[in-house]
């Protein structure tokens, strides 16, 4: 899903963002926040694993996990082995249900792409999830986040993306860098608009502790995909 251009502005941008700091500041009115139910924000590094990272966050909440599981694993499956390259939603979705995911503990992430023949341990306890695809529109993501479940969510990444500032709200402003896969946890409003509460996989020192609102004309220019997961799968 996530294209080199946008991991290489995203480097550069780091140190702008701690040099930015973070003034604490809150959106208008928040209906929906779910972040007290997840676990810790994980960062995938310079790697193009945004879609595996974000999958695994979805995957984790449906189970009630806080023990996180294995982005690695399931990034190797949808990807065919390629450690290098991103993975598309449906290839996402088919590794989730056919091959799933074993604890992180198992299959630790690593922050470096491993060599070509890198492979997964074979023989671990995995956790598989059936999913569906959804409309990609703000009235599907705020119905789903409102029924308390956490839609993967596919969009473009314009500048403004890159250095979110408080209240953290981003807005459509700047040309598109790349692809990116981030999922809702929240619905609010602020300044008249409706936002939805993201959790990203680029570490806490992005946004608001790795969380950020996108609003209503972000959505209408950005999101490409949405997906949901269901039922536990059943080899």
């Amino acid at each position: 899903m996530e294209q080199t251009t946008a991991l290489s502005h995203r480097h550069r941008d780091r140190q702008l963002r701690q040099r930015a700091g973070r003034l604490r500041a809150s959106i208008d009115q928040a209906d929906v926040d779910l972040r007290g139910v997840l676990g810790g924000v994980r960062d995938q590094g310079p790697r193009p694993t945004c879609l595996a990272h974000a999958v695994s966050a979805a995957h984790e909440y449906v189970r009630g996990s806080l023990v996180p599981f294995s982005a690695e694993y399931l990034h190797f499956f949808a990807s065919r082995g390629a450690s290098t390259v991103g993975c598309s939603m449906d290839e996402a979705a088919k590794a989730l249900e056919d091959d799933g995911q074993p604890t992180e503990a198992d299959c630790p992430y690593l922050m470096v792409a491993p060599p070509a023949s890198w492979k997964p341990p074979a023989g671990l306890k995995v956790f598989r999830r059936a999913s569906e695809p959804r409309r990609a529109d703000v009235d599907e993501i705020e119905r789903a986040i409102r029924d308390a479940r956490i839609p993967v969510l596919g969009i473009s990444v314009p500048a403004s993306f890159f250095l979110p500032q408080a209240p953290w709200v981003i807005s459509s402003q700047g040309a598109i860098r790349g692809l990116h896969a981030v999922v809702g946890v929240g619905v609010g409003r602020h300044r008249g608009s409706r936002v939805v509460l993201i959790r990203n996989s680029w570490g806490a020192d992005w946004g608001d502790s790795g969380y950020a609102w996108l609003d209503d004309a972000f959505i209408a220019n950005h999101l490409e995909e949405v997906l949901l997961l269901t039922h536990e799968a059943v080899s």
